[in-house]
């Protein structure tokens, strides 16, 4: 467990009303990035900021939030280990009147206060168009072969990728244009777990794949480490979903085909400002109400939620320059990190 507290007198006259951050792990690069980048603006409105991380266990990620209740805080900003795991200390949370914002992934229940993430069936839609064109489906008269590898489904995000590669791939999968050789969820040991996958559909095809599917860049890593060691990295396309340093500079060596471009600076404003609203009983009515069956897939599940959704886009070599160095998103060197200066655009 990693603790950090951070102490502000209140500036607009409310006391130093205590705050929760909770994360999965503060190993992630993404995830260090945005804790600082929340503890910095609950600070500045005045918050007193906790901030926890729960080493992948969903367990403590519950005892966490039922001693932060009982320490008092008002609000609680929580990136799940698993949205359905924590369902029953978040709901005892909110009959405390606490308020819950789920951060980028889900947590499966109606009454808690927001929702703020990526649309990431989208993202799963665009990863999976975006494959098929580049490998000119429609033209085929072949069928592809494809091996998919996701994350653990108790993240819920990798349910909703999934659920958008679905929609893509299906069509193709009912008259066997496409054929997922192999449909992997790795749940632990990610980069070893996805590179023995890989291999295993390797060895089972006679190497005859045709494209990688993946959800994470450390699954990425793994599938990376099973095409090389076969000497099929530049042969076989690998199409990821997240915008980290391996996946850009991956992008810009060739070695990735394309991922999904989120700017995740925009989601730490996005959830200060409306906890900052909640917390101060100020309404959301502008926002958008999503239901729990939708977001979920699961039709069992009533009720809505208040969400945004922000926007993605795909990632390819050709828009990789403007959307990741001109936006300041990475620095151009840890971008065209180890490519040869004919494959670099020019620095700006």
């Amino acid at each position: 467990m990693i603790l950090t507290v951070s102490l502000a007198a209140c500036a607009n006259g409310n006391g130093q009303t205590k705050v929760g951050l909770l994360f999965p792990d503060l190993e992630n690069e993404r995830w260090r990035k945005e804790e600082a980048m929340l503890t910095r603006l609950l600070t500045e409105k005045g918050y007193e900021v906790t901030s926890l991380a729960a080493n992948q266990d969903s367990r403590l990620q519950a005892d966490q939030v039922d001693n932060l209740v009982r320490e008092g805080v008002k609000a609680l900003i929580i990136v799940a280990v698993d949205g359905s795991a924590i369902v029953p200390a978040v709901d005892t949370a909110i009959a405390a009147d606490v308020k819950i914002l789920a951060y980028d992934r889900l947590i499966k229940s109606p009454k808690i206060s927001a929702y703020v993430s990526f649309d990431n069936r989208e993202a799963g839609r665009l990863q999976a168009r975006s494959l098929l064109d580049a490998l000119d489906a429609d033209n085929r008269i072949d069928s592809l072969n494809i091996v998919r590898v996701s994350g653990a489904p108790t993240d819920h995000n990798n349910v909703l990728y999934q659920m958008g590669q679905d929609d893509v791939l299906q069509p193709y999968l009912a008259v066997r244009k496409v054929r997922l050789i192999a449909d992997e969820a790795i749940t632990t040991r990610e980069q070893i777990s996805a590179q023995r996958a890989v291999e295993s559909a390797l060895a089972k095809q006679e190497n005859d794949i045709d494209a990688v599917l993946v959800s994470n860049e450390i699954l990425a890593l793994g599938v990376l480490d099973a095409l090389r060691a076969a000497e099929l990295e530049n042969v076989i396309p690998l199409a990821g979903q997240e915008t980290g340093q391996f996946s850009t500079n991956a992008i810009a060596k060739g070695e990735l085909l394309l991922s999904i471009y989120r700017d995740t600076r925009d989601l730490p404003h996005l959830a200060v400002s409306i906890l900052d609203r909640l917390i101060k009983e100020r309404p959301l009515i502008e926002l958008q109400r999503c239901e729990m069956a939708n977001l979920t897939g699961d039709e069992t599940l009533s009720g809505t939620i208040f969400c945004v959704l922000l926007p993605v886009n795909t990632l390819t070599q050709e828009n990789l320059f403007d959307l990741v160095v001109r936006t300041g998103y990475e620095p151009y060197d840890d971008v065209y990190r180890e490519v040869p200066d004919s494959m670099r655009p020019a620095r700006p």
